[in-house]
């Protein structure tokens, strides 16, 4: 059980993030100087009309399907918002929707907590689009190989064992323009 938690924790990272030479191409990755990315129209700032613009960049063919993604801050950050009265401006995050679509926590994005103003960087805070068209590729089979010997400083054995899993995996977006992804760009 251990060793698959840590497994799917790895690939939940790889298939966010991940580079694509040595490990999945990870759905930001893929997205990232696109047409898929949109900057955010706040002021270093995720604001309330950020989704709606990205919702509406998204083509009407990938609609349909369509759930959004973002790490839980941001969902926080979302769910504080209110309109010039004072309601909710997102009431709707409270049953697992935005904007109308479903929507998916992923802790391995970047949290509109986070944004930093005062460093020059990418956040990437939203995704929304049909991730039916983010493929992947599973290698049938694993291998887990016992080890009886951990060695530790000097190559002395520690008195532990260990495991080791191993397995093949692979994904990449298929269709970039099923996704649109928020960036809310800051500059120091």
């Amino acid at each position: 059980r251990v060793l698959m938690a840590a497994a799917d924790e790895l690939q939940a990272a790889a298939f966010t993030t991940g580079a694509g030479s040595t490990e999945p191409t990870g759905l930001i990755t893929a997205l990232t100087g696109g047409a898929s990315e949109i900057n955010g129209t706040g002021s270093e700032a995720l604001i309330a009309a950020d989704p709606v613009s990205l919702q509406n960049a998204l083509p009407a063919r990938f609609s349909p399907n369509a759930k959004w993604m973002m790490h839980i801050g941001t969902l926080n950050t979302l769910a504080a918002l209110e309109t010039t009265n004072g309601a909710l401006r997102f009431p709707e995050l409270a049953q697992g929707r935005l904007l109308n679509r479903p929507f998916v926590e992923n802790s391995d994005m970047a949290s509109a907590v986070d944004i930093n103003p005062a460093a020059t960087a990418s956040n990437f805070v939203l995704a929304y689009g049909d991730f039916n068209e983010y493929v992947i590729a599973d290698r049938i089979g694993s291998t887990i190989e016992i080890i009886p010997n951990l060695m530790g400083a000097n190559n002395r054995p520690t008195g532990e064992r260990g495991a080791l899993l191993w397995f093949r995996t692979g994904g990449t977006v298929s269709t970039i323009n099923a996704f649109r992804m928020l960036d809310v760009p800051t500059t120091a």
